[in-house]
């Protein structure tokens, strides 16, 4: 049974939610219809279908009058999932009776990219999980500290991410325009959820309205995966692919010559200034500050040459795919 809250996180983790999350976490999905170019615009639908909405389709219309449009044909889709470019503002004037989402992504992409979860969600999330776990991996490799592949992974997910160890909070990792949550989140941790008696695995609703999931490393350390709307199977999925990853890297001591302070003081030597401040960004998960020290040059003069490796490269190394891959190139280098 896969509700709209799992389609949207694994189609879409940044689109954006209209309507109350409550809403999202009890719908049921089965299906996907889309707009159509040429009119009539609305398509037949099925039982229990998201509507995929081209923004086009709407025009400078108000989002009501899509929703007036599907009342007047008799259309009950189970949510409407709308793809508009830009930073359009979007919202019914009236209370929408179904949940409403948007996102940036093209309309044919979101119906892609739904059917295939539709079709095969478990697979997908084997897939996600087993890349997941192999870029945690490579990541804990290049810095061997638990918040380098859970930021990682809170990047990937757009969630907010903690690791807890013998009781005490060793990383946490909000989610973007998320840093209220993570205070809330380490005040609920103390108080409630370290001294609570739920069993591990579960989602746990708190009172002050966090959603919480716990996946343990070991007896004494866990994974925590939190945000204030409903957690997906994709974000448990994440939560597994970290605890494993976790569980090597906690199991052996941490190596004096790849610690925080080497990492940072380590300079890299590729020759060329733009490539050099790629990689030591990349060394220090996406710092500025650290990798300004381990260059010697001050933070500004980071910020500037990342800017440059952007327009002249299209590369960024705070983007974990881009460190990912400077690092590889960086470790085939030194062993050539």
């Amino acid at each position: 049974m896969t509700t709209l809250v799992d389609l949207w996180r694994a189609v879409d983790p940044a689109a954006r939610l209209l309507t109350p999350a409550d809403d999202a976490a009890a719908v049921v999905v089965r299906g996907v219809a889309r707009t159509r170019v040429a009119p009539p615009h609305l398509p037949p639908m099925g039982e229990r279908q998201l509507l995929v909405v081209d923004g086009g389709v709407l025009g400078d219309d108000p989002l009501d009058v899509l929703l007036t449009a599907l009342t007047e044909v008799e259309l009950s889709p189970v949510a409407v999932l709308l793809a508009v470019a830009g930073q359009r503002a979007v919202a019914p004037h009236a209370p929408a009776t179904v949940p409403i989402l948007v996102t940036e992504l093209p309309a044919a992409a979101i119906a892609t990219r739904a059917d295939r979860y539709l079709d095969d969600e478990r697979g997908t999330l084997d897939r996600f999980t087993a890349e997941l776990r192999l870029a945690a991996a490579e990541t804990a490799l290049a810095d061997p500290t638990p918040a380098a592949p859970a930021g990682l992974v809170a990047t990937r997910i757009r969630r907010g991410v903690a690791v807890t160890a013998e009781g005490e909070l060793i990383a946490l990792h909000a989610r973007p325009a998320g840093h209220a949550l993570a205070a809330r989140f380490t005040a609920a941790l103390r108080a409630t959820l370290l001294e609570g008696t739920a069993r591990r695995g579960a989602v746990r609703h708190t009172r002050d309205g966090l959603w919480v999931h716990e996946a343990s490393i070991r007896p004494s350390s866990s994974v925590w995966i939190y945000d204030d709307v409903p957690l997906a199977a994709i974000d448990l999925a994440a939560a597994q692919a970290l605890t494993l990853t976790l569980r090597a890297l906690l199991r052996r001591p941490p190596a004096p010559s790849r610690s925080r302070d080497d990492i940072d003081r380590q300079p890299p030597a590729t020759g060329e200034v733009v490539a050099d401040t790629m990689l030591a960004v990349a060394r220090a998960n996406g710092r500025v500050a650290p990798a300004a020290r381990a260059l010697g040059v001050h933070r500004n003069t980071v910020l500037y040459r990342l800017q440059r490796a952007r327009v002249e490269l299209g590369v960024d190394p705070r983007r974990p795919d881009d460190a990912l891959r400077i690092l590889r190139a960086d470790e085939e280098r030194r062993r050539a």
